[in-house]
Order: structure tokens, then C-alpha cells, then sequence
């Protein structure tokens, strides 16, 4: 609790109108003067009331947003106490992806009750943004004294990736590569080699085996129509030597869009499907149920860059399981070790495409270069892109 810069010149002009009546030996010019140095001190007392713990709820509408979408944040608050003439002002402190949040005034006084009050965020970037604490101030009517203080406790948003509607891969049947009608009749690729598996969302409920699912006791459903589902592999390069130092990098925002919006196509598309990270940690949401799209989105945004050198572990982890089908890798940077990993990623009969985070002209097609002739289709993109616009140029084959 402090004056303000009124308060202070208050009661500096206070003391220095009684000292002025004292130099001149007029008593009765003191009562201006003592007027003048009780009146901020006086303010600073009246805030004591209005200072005590205001109780805070704080909830979100919705707690699990993508970039760019709207989120509601309501804040239920209770002054707690009696204001004596003081004006308070709250707002929520919050992370710079979310921007500032707007000031408001809580009426205080007799008889005031809870009050709500309620206001728009858009997230620039993905991640688990914390919103609070809450920030209040609090200053009498006169502003001659303000108290500041931090209320505890704050809510949790999560802010998914930006996913981009993409093109089937039917579009890229006349290139030569493999497609879904291809994957499907493929006999290469899938390390599962039984007739009978769990039931995924999405199957058609005449293929479910009814002995099979009495026995173990969940839904199976049977293969022999189709005999080897189709696999693919998406790799993101979030190795930290391809990006910037900041705090936001709009590449590696980029990527991780790319990466969400391919997976989620490729689970549409009926793909098992597996996420890799530069330090080889995979993911495998083909493996659940229910609720895949919602993990490979959670785990997404949760995404940061990682201290891996090179590529050569996470193209590894790719190899069990998925010769003759699709890897997609977006890659941050290629330098001669990755291109070796690269050109032995290939060399397993699978449909390789890569997606290069562009940088810089000369640099682009040199590591271009490097990609193409470890046998990999690639197209340069990324910020200033759409991810679709990017997957588009694999279907038509154009480069």
C-alpha cells in the first residue's frame, strides 16, 4: 500500500504550507496545511476495509481450444469486504500467446454482492497456457493512495494445433506412389500378421467376430477382407538447432500443424498410424479405441524442441513394422548424417515424402537436393504455406 504521485504532492505541499506559517508566526495558516498532509494519509487508511481477500472463481468456456479459436474466460468474484470510497480494479494476468487481458471495476461498498464478469481470448499458439493470477489494485476515490495485491490461482487452457482439411491420398495415384488402394492390397509392412483384431472406431460392425469377441471379452473384428491394414509413419523434426531461440518460432509452429493436420488425415483414411519424435519417442494412437484424434492433438501441443543431433534414431524406430507403406517426415534442416539416415529410411520399399521447412533460398535447394537423392519425394514449405497447399504438390507430383 503506497501513495500515489497525487498523494505524495499532496502532502508534500502540506508540509511545506506549514512550514511556510510557521516561518511567518501565522498559527492559523497550519489547519490548510495539516488538512493537506492528513487528507492522503487518511486515503491510505480507508483502503484497509476494501483490501481484505476478495474471493475468486475463474472458469474457461471451453478448457480445449485450437489456435485461433475463441475461448471464454468468466471470472466469479466477491469483493469480501466493504470498500470506503475506494475503487477496485482487477484483471487476469496471462501468458503472452493469449495477450493482455481487459481491467475491470469491482463495485465495492454496503451491501455489494458477487459480481461476474467475462471476456475473449484467441490463442496465437499451441501449448497449456496458464490464465491468473489475478491481478487487483485498489485506490480511493481522490487518488491519493493505491494498494496492489495478487490474488492465488489460476485455470489451465490447452491450445491444440491448427489442423488443415487435407486432399485424400487417391490424388496421388497417378505419381507412382503408394495410395490407400494400393496400401490396402500391399502384403508388406505390418508386423501383425493375425486374422482377428480389436474393433477401431470407424469399422464396419459386419466384419466383428462374435467368438472372438466372447473370448476376449471386447470387440474383435476379422481381417481376411482385408488382409493387411494400411501403415503409415509421420515424423517431426523438433530438433532445437532447427529453430530459433524465441520463445515462439512460427517454423516449429508450422511443423507441429503439419504433423497434426497429416496424422488426423491418415487416421480418417483408416491408416495405423505412428507419430515419431526426433529423439525417437513414438506414438501410437491406432492402438486405442476411442479418442485418437483428441491424443495425437493433446500430445502435439505439448510438442517442444528437443537436443537430438541427428535423425538417424527416430528414422530407425520407424523401421519395425512398416516396410512398403507411407513415412511422411517433416524435417527443420538436413545436413549430410541425416541424408545417409534418409537414404537408408528408404531403402525399405516404402512411399517416403518429405516436407522441408523452408529458410533460406540457396540453403532450401541445396537440402532439397540432398533429400530427393536419398530417394525421397520433397516439397518445400512452411510459413507463409498452407499445410493443404504443401500436401496438394505430393498428389499432383509436381516436384
Amino acid at each position: 500500500m503506497s501513495l500515489t504521485a497525487r498523494g505524495w504532492t499532496v502532502l508534500g505541499g502540506g508540509v511545506a504550507w506549514c512550514v511556510v506559517a510557521l516561518a511567518i508566526g501565522q498559527r492559523d495558516l497550519w489547519w490548510p496545511g495539516l488538512f493537506l498532509v492528513l487528507l492522503p494519509l487518511a486515503s491510505r487508511l480507508l483502503l484497509v476495509p476494501g483490501s481484505i481477500r476478495t474471493a475468486l472463481a475463474r472458469y474457461l468456456e471451453p478448457a480445449r481450444v485450437s489456435v485461433g479459436e475463441p475461448v471464454r474466460v468468466h471470472l466469479d468474484l466477491d469483493p469480501g469486504g466493504i470498500g470506503l470510497g475506494s475503487l477496485t480494479r482487477v484483471r487476469d494476468q496471462l501468458p503472452s500467446a493469449l495477450g493482455d487481458a481487459p481491467w475491470f471495476t469491482l463495485a465495492t461498498g454496503l451491501g455489494r454482492r458477487r459480481q461476474t464478469f467475462s471476456y475473449d481470448l484467441h490463442p496465437a499458439w499451441r501449448g497449456r497456457h496458464r490464465i491468473g493470477p489475478l491481478e487487483r489494485s485498489v485506490a480511493d476515490a481522490l487518488g491519493l493512495a493505491r494498494t496492489t495485491s495478487v490474488l492465488t490461482g489460476h485455470a489451465e487452457l490447452l491450445v491444440t494445433p491448427r489442423v488443415e482439411p487435407l486432399a485424400n491420398l487417391r490424388d496421388a495415384s497417378g505419381v507412382g506412389l503408394a495410395t490407400d488402394t494400393t496400401l490396402l492390397r500391399t502384403g508388406l509392412g505390418s508386423s501383425d500378421d493375425v486374422l482377428i483384431r480389436e474393433y477401431h472406431q470407424g469399422d464396419d460392425v459386419r466384419r466383428i467376430h462374435w467368438r472372438s469377441t466372447a473370448h476376449a471379452g471386447q470387440l474383435m473384428v476379422r481381417r481376411e477382407e482385408r488382409a493387411w491394414d494400411p501403415s503409415a509413419t509421420v515424423v517431426i523434426d523438433n530438433r532445437a538447432r532447427g529453430y530459433s531461440t524465441r520463445i515462439h518460432d512460427e517454423r516449429l509452429e508450422w511443423a507441429v500443424s503439419a504433423a497434426a493436420s497429416i496424422a488426423l488425415h491418415l487416421l480418417a483414411d483408416g491408416f495405423d498410424l505412428s507419430i515419431v519424435e526426433a529423439d525417437a519417442r513414438v506414438l501410437s494412437p491406432h492402438r486405442v479405441g476411442t479418442g485418437r484424434e483428441a491424443m495425437v492433438l493433446d500430445h502435439l501441443a505439448d510438442l517442444a524442441a528437443d537436443r537430438a543431433h541427428t535423425l538417424r534414431e527416430a528414422l530407425a524406430a520407424c523401421a519395425a513394422g512398416a516396410e512398403g507403406q507411407l513415412l511422411v517426415a517433416i524435417l527443420s534442416r538436413v545436413d549430410d548424417p541425416d541424408a545417409a539416415a534418409l537414404a537408408e529410411a528408404s531403402r525399405h520399399g516404402r512411399a517416403c515424402w518429405a516436407l522441408l521447412l523452408a529458410s533460406s533460398p540457396q540453403l532450401d535447394a541445396t537440402q532439397a537436393t540432398r533429400i530427393r537423392e536419398a530417394g525421397w519425394r520433397c516439397v518445400v514449405a512452411g510459413p507463409g504455406m498452407s499445410v493443404a497447399a504443401a500436401w496438394r504438390e505430393f498428389a499432383r507430383g509436381s516436384r
